[in-house]
């Protein structure tokens, strides 16, 4: 089972720059999600993610859209990996 990443508890993504330069950029779209269960549910997928593939969204986050590119990358590949792990 996944151990989600909070900000609010977890120092990691709490003291992190770049995690905090995309929850900055995603603010605008979670916020118009219409249930308080499917902003917390992005936000877990984006703090787990982050926390598994963080060294390479850093690598190309000097720009805001490389930063997003990245992490959109990221986030495809870990639901690619569970659609598989579930296929």
């Amino acid at each position: 089972m996944y151990r989600y990443f909070d900000p609010d508890e977890d120092s990691f993504l709490k003291d992190d720059e770049t995690y905090q330069r995309i929850i900055k950029q995603l603010n605008p779209f979670i916020s118009n999600l219409n249930s308080e269960e499917d902003k917390q549910l992005i936000l877990k997928m984006l703090s787990t993610c982050y926390h598994r593939y963080y060294k390479s969204i850093k690598t190309r986050s000097q720009h805001d859209i490389e930063l997003m590119y990245s992490t959109m990358m990221a986030l495809l590949i870990e639901q690619t990996g569970e659609i598989v792990r579930l296929g």
